[in-house]
């Protein structure tokens, strides 16, 4: 996988030089390319990790806090960290429109692999991850406006999701104690097939306009040496001494 091929038609050069960290890009889908991301992850993916419960433990949940309970503030709940939850619970919460967040799914799919390799490997990043955000339905809960600390690619699989996108206002109102408040200024829709390079720091939220997938491959901007674990062809080995018999 090459990055000019992840990128195109912007050189990564260009992009390197014009875009990265100076403002968001947005890649539509070609025509006929609605369905050019349909390898990097699946609804089958997603149904067939989280019906492995007990091995499942990188599961979060927007808006629900560490003890469960739904609360609209930004909360995550995380299986990891905070327990508790069964897998009915979730399912539940899922179905009636809390997003769920799926970390490190480079690791289920090997061109979620190729994709954060390849990058750490072209781009001055740092460490790379791919995290899956998968909604039920439309309007479902996703999380308040907020800015990442690292540098965001979000490729979108299925379904479409309303981005908004906020700048700081000051105000010396009482009710916003950091002195500014936040005010929309641009939102787009992203379909299938569409990218979206969104730059450190930049205010958003997401607005799921029906069942969506995403895979959000974030990267930390400071480069340093990595030592990615190889991906092996368990399946292609096999093959291979089948035909040969041996």
């Amino acid at each position: 996988m090459f990055l000019s091929e992840i990128l195109h038609p912007i050189n990564p050069d260009k992009f390197r030089n014009e875009i990265l960290g100076k403002r968001i890009h947005w890649w539509k889908s070609p025509p006929g390319g609605s369905e050019r991301y349909n390898k990097l992850y699946s609804w089958e993916h997603l149904d067939s990790y989280l019906n492995n419960w007990l091995n499942a433990n990188h599961v979060q949940l927007a808006d629900v806090n560490p003890q469960g309970k739904i609360q609209y503030d930004g909360s995550k709940w995380d299986k990891g960290r905070d327990g508790k939850l069964s897998k009915g619970d979730v399912y539940n919460l899922w179905r009636h429109g809390h997003s769920v967040v799926l970390p490190f799914c480079e690791f289920q799919s090997k061109y979620l692999w190729a994709l954060v390799n390849t990058f750490e490997k072209q781009m001055p990043f740092g460490r790379g991850c791919a995290n899956m955000y998968c909604s039920s339905k439309v309007n479902a809960r996703t999380f308040e406006p907020h800015q990442d600390s690292t540098e965001n690619f979000l490729f979108h699989i299925d379904g479409q999701v309303k981005w908004r996108f906020y700048k700081e206002v000051e105000t010396d109102e009482k009710e916003y104690p950091n002195g500014f408040k936040l005010e929309e200024y641009n939102n787009i829709i992203l379909g299938r097939g569409d990218l979206l390079y969104l730059p450190i720091g930049v205010w958003h939220m997401t607005q799921p306009l029906g069942p969506r997938l995403t895979a959000s491959v974030h990267f930390q901007p400071k480069p340093k040496k990595i030592d990615r674990e190889k991906m092996y062809d368990w399946y292609r080995w096999f093959e291979f001494q089948r035909e040969t018999k041996i």
